[in-house]
């Protein structure tokens, strides 16, 4: 009887601190709950509210939604990071009785990213612009706009449920990073994983800008291809496969980024293959991945490889005087048919015949090196 009246009580004194605290500004984006809380209380000064503000979610597929919010940090980094607010009967850590029945009174905030915890503390979700998904077993649910003031969605059917949240981070429009979040319990809040790279990511290892299976919402995303700049000159990248990967023998299960960089292979970085490339080592690449017999100087006999993936390819400083046709060699690594063949190719420049003529490079001989 005393230990029931005792945490009667304590709800009681909660409610009234809660209250105090929480419900005492008058401005700002609110929560659409009984508790109406004001979210320039309970949000550091910096953090301003980025696109749709508060959105109701469901990952931990509990009876209560959440809130996600996504903010700008404006005073370090002015990246875009995210946090989920939790309403609950009972605050982490407290050994008293919960009582379910009555209204939440404690607004737990777990972080999504950036965040301190093991596996967590790298990065932000987006630099200039962020997009997210909700994934569940089935299918995926996107967001339904909401002003970014005086928030009130209704807690359902518009609450996002699913298993996965999934958020694309945008730098000079383009997804330069990918993040997964999941409900791990009340303890420790959100897992987090995220992928990044200098260059950008598709979900295509031959098309650099391929986001289709993103647009008509998969059940979940597991492998990312990082385009990444290696040879400006050229415009050729660097193509690594990330796969998502899940470790189930863990309590609660961890989801974390493996990124391939031993798989990489080598592609122009627009996915178009060149008629005439400016710089020799292009026309080399080219020819490994078209094998048209023209990039050959005329009267040479091709050596034909088909199935290339190119590994390495040299970047060769060019000597025009002397003399006046050039001939530059290209080291490369490549594999056809799963073999592995180290070459050296002499490449020789074709002067321009007139104003109009462009510079052309012809492939004189390829030996092995």
């Amino acid at each position: 009887m005393i230990r029931t009246l005792l945490a009667i009580l304590g709800l009681v004194a909660a409610i009234a601190i809660f209250y105090l605290v929480f419900l005492t500004g008058k401005r700002g984006v609110k929560f659409a709950t009984p508790l109406n809380v004001n979210l320039n209380e309970i949000k550091p000064e910096q953090w301003k509210p980025y696109g749709e503000g508060l959105v109701l979610v469901n990952l931990d597929y509990d009876q209560d939604p959440e809130w996600l919010f996504f903010y700008r940090d404006e005073y370090t980094t002015g990246q875009i990071g995210g946090i989920i607010y939790d309403a609950q009967n009972r605050p982490r850590g407290d050994g008293s009785i919960s009582v379910p029945s009555q209204v939440p009174v404690y607004l737990i905030p777990y972080k999504l990213l950036p965040d301190y915890l093991p596996g967590k503390s790298n990065g932000y979700l987006g630099d200039d612009s962020i997009d997210y998904k909700v994934a569940d077993a089935q299918k995926v649910l996107t967001p339904t706009p909401t002003p970014q003031s005086d928030i009130t969605p209704t807690p359902s059917p518009k609450t996002l449920r699913g298993g996965r949240l999934m958020v694309r981070g945008h730098f000079r429009q383009r997804v330069n990073r990918f993040s997964v979040h999941w409900w791990q319990g009340a303890d420790v809040g959100y897992g987090s994983t995220l992928a990044t790279t200098p260059g950008w990511f598709s979900l295509d290892e031959e098309n650099p800008n391929d986001w289709g299976k993103w647009e008509q919402a998969p059940k979940e995303i597991r492998t990312l291809w990082a385009w990444e700049p290696q040879i400006d000159r050229s415009n050729i990248c660097q193509v690594a496969p990330w796969n998502l990967i899940g470790d189930l023998q863990r309590v609660p299960p961890r989801w974390y980024f493996v990124a391939h960089y031993e798989d990489k292979k080598l592609r122009f970085c627009s996915s178009t293959i060149p008629t005439e490339p400016a710089f020799p080592e292009g026309q080399v690449l080219a020819y490994l991945l078209d094998g048209h017999a023209n990039r050959w100087k005329e009267g040479v006999q091709p050596v034909p490889f088909s199935d290339v993936d190119v590994l390495r390819l040299a970047e060769p400083e060019i000597l025009n005087t002397p003399p006046e046709r050039p001939v530059v060699p290209v080291d490369v690594d490549f594999a056809s048919h799963g073999v592995i063949h180290s070459m050296r190719w002499l490449v020789e420049m074709i002067p321009p015949s007139s104003i109009k003529d462009p510079v052309r490079w012809r492939i004189i001989r390829a030996e092995d090196r």
